[in-house]
């Protein structure tokens, strides 16, 4: 049992403190993609939407100011069976250029992105951008810039969430996206970045994967780019803004759809995770997604075989620890206020509950194919 508990320690350790510290030193002071900042490949902006009537307009006013030739950007939006004044509002704005896809039937994300790329699409580069992102003004020539490298296929945007009100949620999941991009950052510097934000990134289209209704575009396309010998890069210069949950329900539907879609994705290419094939590459994915989303059955594991182990005063030490950290999470549950001593447990516990959660609806074949707002 002594064995179990350090072994479970060194499994915790290494997917929180020990692969962040690898990232780090095998990145430090290595340069990112060279490359041309002007470069201007003709471009498709693909805005992704179902029932945003409440934004469009704001988001088609943002991007018909991009700082980019208009000549060589064309701008579509991919409206998944909108039922509100959404393609109403599209429709006025085809006078400016907008052109609209109107999905008739609610299929999701994917199938509107998969239409809109292989039979409207005419730019070299797809950039993806959903409905309630807003890009900064030169967001598009500066993700664009990084595919005059040859050898990058996809480029994933900075994203920075912005909530109106300020709660647990809210701070906890900003210091967890800092935490979560610098592994982005130091993946993408050693040429192995698996993921990327499906609302802001880019790829191009002669290496665009279909993606079936049940997997998610951003988990597919840049796996899809690696199954065909090309790169993924983090363009930290192109930033774009989100509105992330802002209560504990809406985070953990979140994360729970996006653990399933990731694996589900993973299965889909799970040719990758030969280590003799593919031997850095599948380190990551193991290490950044698998192991992450395993955590919680790690985490419970340590439990039981702590309490085998309570005869010991060491052993008993760190039961109380995990018995304190697990009440501070439990009073993160009724303190609304930010407190940090509360609010990381809090978090940390609701991450690993919806990851834990995610693998059982993975497990037991659901699928997830339409999105719903958080709003």
């Amino acid at each position: 049992m002594q064995y179990l508990f350090w072994l479970l320690i060194l499994i915790i350790f290494f997917i929180y403190i020990g692969y962040p510290i690898f990232l780090g030193i095998l990145s430090y002071k290595r340069i990112q993609n060279r490359i041309k900042k002007e470069y201007f490949p003709s471009v498709t902006l693909i805005i992704a939407a179902h029932n945003e009537e409440q934004v469009i307009e704001n988001k088609i006013e943002s991007v018909l100011s991009q700082d980019y030739p208009k000549d060589k950007l064309q701008i579509v939006v991919a409206s998944d069976a909108s039922t509100d004044r959404t393609n109403q509002i599209v429709r006025y704005y085809s006078q400016r250029g907008i052109e609209l896809y109107d999905q008739k039937e609610h299929k999701g994300k994917s199938a509107a992105l998969n239409y809109a790329v292989q039979n409207i699409a005419r730019g070299e580069i797809i950039v993806f951008n959903d409905a309630t992102t807003l890009i900064e003004r030169d967001a598009i020539r500066k993700i664009t810039s990084y595919f005059s490298d040859d050898k990058i296929g996809a480029v994933a945007g900075k994203l920075i969430f912005k909530n109106s009100a300020e709660s647990t949620i809210t701070e906890n999941y900003s210091l967890y996206w800092r935490y979560e991009e610098f592994l982005r950052e130091s993946e993408s510097k050693i040429g192995y970045l698996p993921f990327v934000s499906g609302a802001f990134y880019a790829v191009r289209k002669r290496l665009y994967t279909p993606v079936a209704e049940n997997l998610p575009d951003d988990s597919v396309s840049p796996l899809g780019v690696y199954k065909q010998g090309f790169t993924v890069a983090y363009a930290k210069d192109a930033v774009a803004y989100e509105a992330g949950a802002q209560d504990a329900g809406g985070e953990f539907r979140i994360k729970t759809r996006g653990v399933v879609r990731e694996l589900s994705s993973i299965l889909h290419f799970r040719g990758l995770l030969n280590p003799f094939k593919y031997p850095a590459l599948s380190l990551v994915l193991i290490s950044h997604r698998l192991l992450r989303w395993s955590a919680p059955i790690f985490l419970i594991a340590l439990f039981l075989a702590n309490i085998g182990l309570l005869g010991n005063p060491l052993y008993m030490a760190f039961f109380w620890m995990q018995i304190s950290f697990y009440l501070l999470a439990l009073c993160g549950l009724f303190i609304r206020k930010k407190i940090r001593i509360v609010g990381l447990p809090f978090y940390f516990s609701l991450v690993n509950i919806a990851a834990l959660w995610g693998i059982i609806k993975f497990l037991s074949g659901r699928k997830v194919a339409t999105w719903k707002s958080v709003r």
